[in-house]
């Protein structure tokens, strides 16, 4: 499983911002509440009260322009006001010029209101003249702000927890979208911890959180996989030590009954056995010691003896081994009449090239051909072995270079094996340079090739 590329835009600061606005809008928006509502209702409903107070005074004098012009004089200062009648005729002001007339629209409004606020700022009321009944007249007053009085602290109280309120809300909220997925993240690996091989955070976030709990889930699937691995080798092992071994010890008992012809008729096998048991040890202890210099010390240098090696006596060597371990197969060699020196280990060269001709005699049928060409390429030498066996299936190839893994189709036919071959012969090719891919199809065969440098110009 692939880690994936981290993103470069942080969803969970981007996240941290839009929280932030938001509580600022929230605090602008109750402190526009709290002037609308609590600072400045009080001082409007007061001039209000004032318009309409006066009301009864203008209405008894609206038919005399020198005792209405009196009356609009004795207003209090900065209080600017204009009566007018419904056609817009001037009837009285205090200042000069006289404030506008009223639109048809706002005196159809104002004469079911009565009393009207028709401007913001300024702050303007319209009173209807009189107070009840047809309109005869109107009033305009225009008041320049005076200081603002302290308003009740009961009015304060309100606003300030709605606000108070609300921020801790929006905290809290955040506060458990980030607290949450820690705890199940804190959880998860305790219970990881303690053997539960089974746990996962499964978090669908698509932050840095998402991010932490999808890698802590590939990580917990790659340490089951391990574990599993683990396992598979110790079954694998046990099986493949308890045949040769079963024979040895068959052996041993014919020999010490004293059957000495018996015996020596069984030293071939006895031999056999042993070299089995050798290979597979060798197998084992080689993937653990690349592995652990890869690992251990990253780009640090296999541990390889290298030396100018011929390629067609390494081939050679290979051909004639498979030709002596498999003697039901055919063997086509096909190589070209020059083929390019490698600098390699010799030894460790030879075994991947055994372990890959005898992955091709084990799954495909006796008297079946198996074929090992090489040929020279831009960069150095290919080689390709390819047998007409079981093959191999497509959710199966992803996995074959892991260690101690084997297909279905293979344990189906019992050909033995710990799943090592693939997985050695792969980790010595990429030690020396090159590459080892594969292709098949199920029930047509399967073809391995690898590609290696050339050694250098002496």
């Amino acid at each position: 499983m692939s880690p994936r590329r981290p993103r470069f835009t942080s969803r969970l600061l981007l996240r941290i911002y839009l929280v932030g606005v938001a509580q600022l809008v929230l605090f602008i928006v109750c402190m526009t509440f709290l002037q609308k509502y609590v600072l400045d209702a009080p001082w409007k409903e007061g001039v209000e009260r004032d318009m309409a107070s006066r009301v009864a005074e203008w209405s008894s004098s609206r038919n005399d322009p020198d005792a209405l012009q009196a009356a609009l004089q004795q207003m209090r200062p900065g209080a600017r006001a204009t009566v007018r009648a419904p056609d817009g005729r001037l009837l009285g002001a205090n200042i000069s010029p006289p404030l506008e007339a009223l639109s048809p629209k706002m005196l159809r409004a104002l004469e079911g209101e009565r009393v009207m606020l028709y401007s913001e700022r300024p702050h303007r009321v319209a009173v209807a003249i009189p107070e009840t009944g047809p309109m005869e007249a109107y009033a305009l007053m225009q008041e320049t702000r005076p200081p603002r009085p302290p308003p009740p602290p009961s009015r304060m109280m309100v606003p300030l927890f709605i606000m108070l309120g609300s921020l801790a809300v929006t905290s809290l909220f955040f506060a458990r979208t980030l607290a949450v997925p820690l705890q199940k993240l804190a959880a998860a690996a305790r219970s990881l911890g303690e053997g539960n091989l089974s746990t996962r955070v499964g978090l669908r976030r698509r932050d840095e959180l998402g991010q932490v709990s999808d890698a802590f889930d590939e990580m917990a699937e790659r340490i089951t996989h391990l574990l599993r691995s683990q396992k598979e080798l110790l079954a694998n092992v046990s099986h493949e030590l308890r045949t040769p071994l079963a024979r040895i010890r068959v052996a041993l008992d014919l020999a010490n009954e004293g059957d000495a012809v018996l015996a020596r008729e069984s030293l071939a096998d006895i031999a056999e056995d042993l070299g089995e048991l050798e290979r597979l040890v060798d197998d084992v202890l080689t993937t653990a010691r690349l592995d652990l210099t890869t690992t251990q010390t990253p780009g640090a240098t296999p541990p390889l003896r290298l030396e100018r090696v011929e390629t067609r006596a390494l081939m050679d060597k290979a051909a004639a081994r498979f030709r002596a371990s498999r003697p039901e197969h055919t063997l086509d060699v096909r190589m070209d009449s020059t083929l390019p020196e490698l600098e390699a280990d010799p030894v460790l060269l030879r075994r991947a090239l055994d372990n890959l001709l005898d992955n091709a005699g084990k799954y495909s049928e006796p008297h079946t051909t198996v074929r090992l060409s090489a040929r020279r390429t831009d960069h150095g030498l290919e080689v390709e072995v390819a047998d007409q066996g079981i093959g191999i299936d497509a959710k199966d190839m992803e996995q074959l270079f892991t260690p101690f893994f084997r297909s279905d189709r293979s344990r189906a036919r019992r050909t033995g094996g710990v799943g090592l071959g693939l997985a050695l012969a792969r980790r010595i090719v990429v030690a020396h340079g090159g590459s080892l891919s594969l292709e098949s199809q199920p029930g047509q065969g399967t073809t391995a090739r690898v590609q290696l440098p050339g050694a250098p110009a002496a």
